[in-house]
């Protein structure tokens, strides 16, 4: 690595799923020709050895290990070792389709109010994902509880046509987040109190009470191999982490009311799991757990 300032710090942090891990810096080292890049890996107590199988496949790379201590506090190792201009927060399941890094950088050299962006995502079947959100309101956990699909009654934004062009937003997912060096100095690293789910959410909140923008930019596409959150553990965590949200960031009195649209939401989809022959004992699992866990009766899966 050049001792001269690099353009681009690039933070992954891997658990397990080696052969996507490997995928996933594959594509991003291929879409970083011409630019001075760090790369940043952290392993969050992978169960395999996904640690030496990355070190193997790259020869410049060296893994940094640490126990499953949460992936806000795992990414805020990496950004207290970047250097870059730009930090990129890249989920260690995600593989660049189109684009480069440099045209990337280039259009927020251009924007210089703009604090955090994303790209296009997409998911392994190339159907678009629903990127740009807005902040959780009560409108949103009733509307998300009874199935509305109204605009302004959901978190994600459904409009395609918003994906094609240039865009402000609340948050973005972060499976794919860079953020100018200057907002993370301004508004400080990941609260690792959400140890997984609304970092971001948080972060952007954060980064927008600061005055910079947040911006979807369509000029890279990558695919996100999510995995089904269908565990109860993260079906749980989902709805915690989101009330942690609220908690921290709006009055008591909205908060709560917005614990009330999670509790309904899991309550609903526990009565109709519990009225459907083919419903499988893990998804009432799940949903039993999630309701238990949102009206406070039992801890958190993750903290």
């Amino acid at each position: 690595m050049s001792a001269e300032r690099p353009d681009l710090s690039v933070i992954v942090v891997t658990h397990g799923r080696t052969e996507l891990a490997v995928a996933t810096l594959r594509s991003a080292r291929a879409a970083a020709a011409g630019l001075q890049v760090e790369w940043l890996v952290i392993d969050s107590g992978s169960p395999d050895d996904t640690p030496a199988a990355l070190e193997a496949a790259f020869a410049d790379i060296t893994v940094e290990r640490c126990p499953n201590i949460g992936f806000a506090s795992a990414n805020n190792r990496g950004l207290g070792r970047a250097r870059g201009r730009y930090v990129l927060l890249l989920n260690p399941d995600v593989e660049i389709v189109s684009g480069t890094f440099a045209e990337l950088l280039a259009m927020l050299d251009e924007r210089p109010t703009v604090g955090i962006a994303s790209v296009i995502q997409q998911g392994s079947d190339q159907e678009l994902q629903y990127s740009i959100r807005r902040y959780p309101t009560v409108r949103s956990a009733f509307g998300e509880a009874l199935g509305l699909r109204w605009r302004g009654w959901q978190e994600e934004e459904r409009a395609q046509s918003r994906y094609g062009f240039e865009s402000a937003a609340d948050w973005l997912v972060g499976a794919f987040l860079i953020a100018r060096a200057e907002t993370v100095r301004d508004v400080g690293r990941l609260d690792e109190r959400f140890f997984l789910y609304s970092e971001e959410t948080d972060w952007c909140y954060r980064a927008r009470a600061a005055g910079w923008e947040i911006r979807h930019l369509p000029q890279m596409t990558v695919t996100h191999h999510t995995t089904p959150a269908s565990r109860p553990e993260l079906i749980a965590q989902l709805s915690y982490a989101k009330l942690l949200f609220a908690r921290k960031h709006y009055r008591p009195g909205v908060s709560g009311t917005i614990r009330a649209g999670l509790a309904t939401r899991h309550l609903l989809r526990l009565l109709a799991c519990a009225g459907r022959s083919r419903a499988t004992g893990e998804r009432l699992a799940a949903e039993r757990h999630a309701l238990a866990v949102v009206a406070g009766v039992a801890p958190p899966p993750f903290r």
